[in-house]
């Protein structure tokens, strides 16, 4: 694969250009800070990785949460007393929506991660579809080599 190891002189170099944009006195006077390098074999690690390299590189790139969240609540037993109970209350957002939305050279371009065994479910793939017939893009993502590869296919675009 071309970027085999490209991936983390990217993110280095998204990184730094960066840190010129936003602190360039702080560059200039100390020089660059060391990257912080998330755990891309971890799905949150990559989520994470896209996002930040997207951000980095000057893009609009936010994390989107398709899990839900775990709330405490209370139920009533039938003898009259309360428990207090664990409850997943299901996201508002559409089943399939991917784990990152972002705009990219005015495009949008959503990557959804997918680790190891991991496959796109129904919802996934008719989001995708979706997507795609709205002019936008939708990508599955298993490590940063691929994630490079669809980002410098949409930038590379005219």
């Amino acid at each position: 694969m071309k970027y085999k190891d490209q991936w983390r002189n990217r993110y280095v170099e998204a990184y730094n250009q960066y840190q010129d944009r936003a602190y360039p006195a702080v560059v200039k006077d100390f020089g660059y800070n060391n990257v912080t390098w998330p755990k891309v074999s971890s799905a949150n690690g990559l989520t994470m990785f896209v996002v930040k390299f997207l951000t980095y590189a000057g893009w609009r790139a936010t994390r989107v949460n398709t899990q839900g969240r775990l709330i405490k609540g209370a139920e009533r037993q039938a003898s009259g007393t309360i428990l207090v109970v664990n409850k997943f209350i299901p996201t508002s957002g559409r089943k399939g929506s991917a784990d990152v939305s972002s705009t990219i050279k005015g495009r949008s371009v959503m990557f959804e991660i997918k680790i190891g065994s991991d496959k796109p479910s129904e919802h996934q793939l008719k989001e995708q579809a979706l997507e795609q017939q709205a002019g936008g893009f939708y990508f599955f993502i298993k490590n940063p080599e691929q994630f490079i590869e669809c980002y410098d296919l949409i930038c590379n675009l005219a």
